[in-house]
């Protein structure tokens, strides 16, 4: 058994390092190399987003991911460093203790690092506050773990890096035991003061007047490459404590983001923004409650109404709007019959967010949905509750569980009378993990539609086209292979599948003399680019079908849209005066010039498209512009070259989405809707 203290008389010697600050130094270093390898099991499954980059920017992606990986492994070895110096390690129980707190907090480490390369995948971003909202969904989060496709290997990864980690560190506690624990106690004292100064340094990643931020990763045009240089652990711990940050975040409270604009002059670019002929403000200073005048509806009798929100809908799997793949042959066929938007878009990532921009005409906005906030205001009325004014009665239809989203709870409040859920069906008619398969779905709400009483409104809520992507059967299956790519397309053809038979029920009922039928999606699949925000994963179809005295057959509209423009153009066909407080405009009458706008949201990332341009902005991080075109090709920031859009776009999104935050604060005076 070696001596804890050193017994030469040499007083250079008792300032040297002991054996506690050597182990700390080596699982230090071991620390950074397995957070190296798994920034390299992240690097492996996105290589298509580097085809291009040089080996050096890659190397230095690397390089810079040191500065935020040690923070991470500084702050776990903190603890260590104020308690082993003055324990040592040659007791049994210290040494076990050592063992079990490295092995737990690394071992949580990979795993959110694997898990933060599947989110990534999913949201184009590392691990934020909307992985706590999915922990938060019970059972649904569970569904969603499972179903992902890298599950079966993330966890024996996961593992295999855990259990090598713990032996290496138990390697290293043998291979320094010929160290002594203590050499003096001042020299012991020196080497703890002089560490805790490098560990402070380490994390708060310099001598510099700031600690290190995100903004130390972005050295590339490639925006993957800047998240490269970031890991999932950091941006969640992040993440969770910027109150002391930039307040616009989206971890921050609602009543403390967006300090862009005094309220006043956000509204005044707001009203603007919206305001079409025929629009009169009914309160001007308050908010955007207005009520819009228009010629009455040709026909002589108030046309029904069905939304369908096809779930994960995207335009890039689409025929009729690019898709090579035939995908859609029956959404295809049916689009010369009504008026197709081509450039349309998802407000945001979620369900939770579709289903208030297309039944509230209410965007997208960083943080929890508004579906979610129990103490918020709602700064919007829904289609439902226009509707019940006029003598409609609303239904709304879905596979799945009602309280997911918190969708019941939502929408019961917003004048729907009936509601049909997963409860509704028969134990053996669902069939994943979701619910109720698209078939079932739609046969019982063309059953239901000879129920309702005249006229009616009914939503229709689908689910099959998402993650575990099962079939009830291959009958409509074309791609055999187990590519994730084949899944996607095999569930897409069907849910088109689906869609054409409830469409020729429809047909058949003679239900398009009476009814307007709007086909969109409640959001499209995430997938991941070079831009940290790109529209094109927002883009989803919309088609309107209806009565030949409403709807244009044929007609295609250009413009930019999105989701929050269905409502007044929805209300736009049906004729006559009505109020609202739409964050959207009807699409059908925009003048001939213009160009339309989407406002698209995911976590803190939020955007303008146009039909020309896209404005960008990471919350407190980046602001870009681009043309939209080279979008798909070699996107550039043309922010100086376009200095005057780049400022009316920044003003426009900036005000557009603070407005809609601030207006859904609880406030002691009535929301503008809720004073008419």
């Amino acid at each position: 058994m070696h001596e804890s203290r050193d017994s030469t008389p040499n007083p250079v010697s008792k300032l040297l390092p002991s054996r506690p600050f050597l182990y700390i130094a080596l699982v230090y270093l071991l620390g950074l190399l397995f957070f190296a390898l798994m920034r390299l099991l992240f690097l492996a499954n996105f290589t298509q987003l580097i085809e291009h980059e040089p080996l050096t920017e890659i190397a230095k992606a690397f390089a810079i991911g040191v500065r935020f990986d040690q923070i991470i492994i500084l702050y776990i070895l903190l603890p260590l460093l104020l308690v082993i110096p003055w324990t040592g390690l040659r007791r049994s129980l210290v040494r076990w203790l050592t063992l079990i707190y490295l092995g737990l907090l690394f071992s949580v480490t990979y795993l959110l690092l694997i898990s933060d390369i599947r989110f990534y995948a999913k949201f184009g971003s590392h691990l934020n506050f909307l992985a706590y909202e999915y922990i938060g969904e019970g059972d649904e989060f569970w569904n969603q773990i499972l179903s992902d496709p890298g599950f079966a290997v993330s966890i024996p990864v996961w593992l295999l890096a855990s259990t090598l980690f713990v032996v290496f560190v138990r390697i290293l506690l043998h291979k320094t035991d010929r160290w002594p624990d203590r050499r003096s106690w001042l020299g012991q004292s020196v080497w703890v003061v002089m560490l805790l100064v490098l560990f402070v340094l380490g994390i708060r990643g310099g001598t510099g007047l700031a600690p290190i931020d995100w903004g130390e990763a972005y050295f590339s045009r490639n925006a993957f490459l800047n998240q490269l240089a970031l890991n999932g652990v950091y941006t969640l711990a992040r993440n969770f404590t910027e109150r002391d940050g930039d307040l616009r975040l989206s971890t921050m409270r609602e009543s403390e983001r967006y300090p862009f604009v005094d309220i006043h002059e956000g509204l005044t670019v707001v009203q603007k923004v919206l305001h079409q002929p025929g629009d009169t403000w009914l309160q001007p200073q308050r908010g955007i409650h207005r009520a819009t005048g228009q010629p009455p509806s040709p026909l002589l009798f108030k046309p029904n109404v069905i939304v369908v929100l096809m779930e994960s809908w995207a335009a890039r799997n689409t025929g009729v709007l690019g898709s090579p793949h035939n995908l859609t042959p029956h959404f295809d066929s049916w689009a010369p019959r009504g008026i197709l938007f081509k450039h349309f878009f998802a407000s945001g990532i979620r369900t939770s967010f579709g289903l208030p921009a297309v039944l509230g005409s209410y965007p997208s906005l960083p943080g929890r949905s508004i579906m979610g906030r129990y103490d918020a205001s709602h700064p919007f009325t829904t289609l439902s509750e226009i509707l019940n004014e006029g003598g409609y009665h609303n239904a709304f239809v879905y596979g799945g569980d009602l309280a997911f989203d918190n969708i019941e709870g939502f929408f019961r409040a917003k004048q729907y009378d009936r509601f049909v859920g997963e409860n509704d069906f028969r134990p053996d008619q669902a069939f994943s993990k979701w619910g109720i398969p698209d078939h079932e779905l739609f046969d019982r709400a063309a059953s239901l539609i000879d129920s309702l009483p005249r006229p009616f409104q009914m939503t229709i809520l689908t689910l099959s086209n998402h993650e575990p992507y099962d079939l009830p059967d291959s009958s409509v299956q074309k791609f055999f292979d187990d590519a994730d790519s084949s899944k996607v397309f095999n569930a897409q053809l069907y849910a088109d599948y689906c869609l054409g038979v409830f469409l020729r029920r429809l047909q058949d009922k003679r239900i398009f003399d009476s009814t307007i039928v709007v086909i969109t999606a409640d959001h499209a699949r995430y997938d991941v680019s070079r831009l940290v925000l790109d529209p094109e994963t927002f883009r989803i179809p919309l088609l309107i079908l209806g009565p030949p005295e409403m709807v244009t057959l044929g007609h295609v509209v250009a413009a930019a849209g999105s989701q929050t423009d269905i409502l007044p153009t929805v209300m736009g066909l049906l004729g006559g005066e009505y109020r609202h407080s739409s964050w959207g405009r009807d699409l059908l009458r925009l003048e001939e010039n213009d160009p339309g706008f989407a406002m698209i949201n995911a976590a803190d990332r939020i955007g303008c498209v146009t039909r020309d341009y896209f404005y960008l902005e990471w919350l407190g991080r980046q602001t870009s512009l681009y043309e939209y075109r080279s979008l798909r090709s070699d996107p550039i920031d043309i922010t100086d070259q376009r200095f005057e859009e780049f400022h009316e776009s920044q003003c426009r999104t900036r005000a557009f989405m603070q407005l809609a935050e601030q207006l859904s604060q609880v406030r002691a005076t009535p929301s503008p809707a809720a004073a008419e």
